[in-house]
């Protein structure tokens, strides 16, 4: 016979497993054999008692998994809900930084018109800039793509990776957005030195 813990005896999944083994005790190595038959003397009472307990212990293993099963779903109903809430955030934030970023591509065709005269150094080095924004952006289209994808199988895994890619995406951007402001301000003060000059 196998021995279960004193501790464990509360539970109810234990409870039954260890009615369930002493029945196969009672059935198989206890009893008296009845010769020439292959059969055996069960004590009635000890059976009927068994089966009794076993049948009070199988509701409360249901319901104990029941209520195993309905947390298990609560919390993979927030876990997607929470997923849901960090892809909207994400999407709403990336809509608002294409919109800045459209807004500083139209203000650098602005400026465009007054630094025809700039060195061609700086206009290379504004166009490498815009370049890279615009691979930035597309490199993070797809990966909210692939996050969404991700977070229906992952939730709770992917809901910390989005933090930190978003984390990771938007400091990038604001280094990138201030070294192009950094490249206008240079061009506009190599403008104005250059009048300055032609005017003296």
């Amino acid at each position: 016979m196998t021995e279960l813990p004193e501790s464990a005896t509360g539970s109810a999944p234990l409870l039954l497993l260890q009615q369930l083994q002493r029945l196969e005790e009672l059935l198989i190595l206890e009893g008296t054999k009845i010769p020439f038959t292959g059969r055996k003397l069960i004590d009635e009472e000890q059976l009927l008692t068994h089966l009794a307990q076993i049948e009070q212990a199988i509701p409360e293993s249901v319901a104990l998994a029941q209520r195993i099963l309905n947390q298990r779903d609560d919390l993979l109903k927030q876990a997607q809900q929470r997923a849901q809430e960090i892809i909207r955030h994400a999407e709403q934030r990336a809509a608002q930084i294409a919109d800045e970023l459209r807004i500083r591509q139209q203000a650098e065709l602005e400026a465009q018109k007054i630094r025809q005269q700039v060195q061609q150094e700086v206009e290379l080095m504004r166009q490498r800039a815009i370049e890279e924004m615009n691979l930035l952006r597309q490199n993070t289209e797809k990966e909210l793509a692939h996050l969404r994808q991700m977070t229906r199988h992952e939730c709770q895994e992917r809901q910390q990776e989005a933090d930190t890619y978003a984390e990771r995406t938007l400091g990038e951007m604001e280094r990138q957005f201030k070294e192009m402001l950094a490249v206008i301000q240079n061009g506009r003060q190599y403008l104005k030195q250059h009048q300055a000059s032609r005017s003296s």
